[in-house]
């Protein structure tokens, strides 16, 4: 079986607000990758490339960014909302290690939620990254076995899809850690970070 959910939280000068929405599924297709990096952020990168904030984006990664600018560029309605194409995101190895945090310790401890094994939610995950956010996403799933259908499934559910266009995220990053444990409930778990900086 195959589950997502997304959660959005916006820094506001009144406080922190917070919504998600529900789950979908997905098919399979395949895409090719380019490559490119400045800054420590790549927008897409074909197999393993090191960057020079100092993470590597891996094949998988570089499909998931094409596959999320591809869909930024075309208007969709996700739900009821439509949404203007919009700009691409880059890649963020900053976000990464938010991304990474939570893929494992989904992984380890076998879960699935937005909220940590530490009862941390991604906007804390983002912070202790070090990365100063005025807004910041996350969409997870589990169980899903290609960039293409996991992005598929994401635009297929209102709230996944809604960050997926939401035009004020700049950066994204995304890891999938497969499972080692045969007791695991899925065979592996997803999480994407979106975010803009202050």
């Amino acid at each position: 079986m195959r589950v997502s959910h997304c959660i959005t939280i916006s820094l506001l000068a009144t406080g922190v607000l917070a919504g998600c929405g529900g789950g979908g599924s997905g098919g399979s297709t395949v895409s090719e990758a380019s490559a490119t990096s400045s800054s420590g952020k790549a927008t897409v990168a074909a197999g393993p490339v090191e960057m020079s904030a100092g993470c590597e984006v891996d094949q998988y990664q570089a499909e998931l960014i094409e596959l999320i600018n591809i869909a930024r560029s075309e208007a969709r309605m996700c739900g009821d909302d439509h949404y203007e194409a919009t700009t691409p995101v880059t890649y963020s190895c900053t976000l990464e290690g938010a991304a990474r945090t939570h893929s494992v310790d989904m992984e380890t401890h076998n879960f699935f939620s937005h909220t940590g094994s530490d009862g941390l939610t991604v906007g804390n995950r983002v912070t202790a990254t070090g990365y100063e956010w005025s807004i910041v996403g996350e969409n997870i799933a589990a169980g899903y076995d290609s960039p293409a259908s996991v992005t598929a499934g994401w635009l297929a559910s209102p709230g996944h899809c809604r960050n997926i266009m939401d035009p004020r995220f700049e950066e994204f990053a995304a890891v999938r850690i497969d499972s080692t444990s045969a007791s695991n409930d899925y065979s592996n778990y997803w999480t994407s970070v979106y975010g803009t900086s202050r």
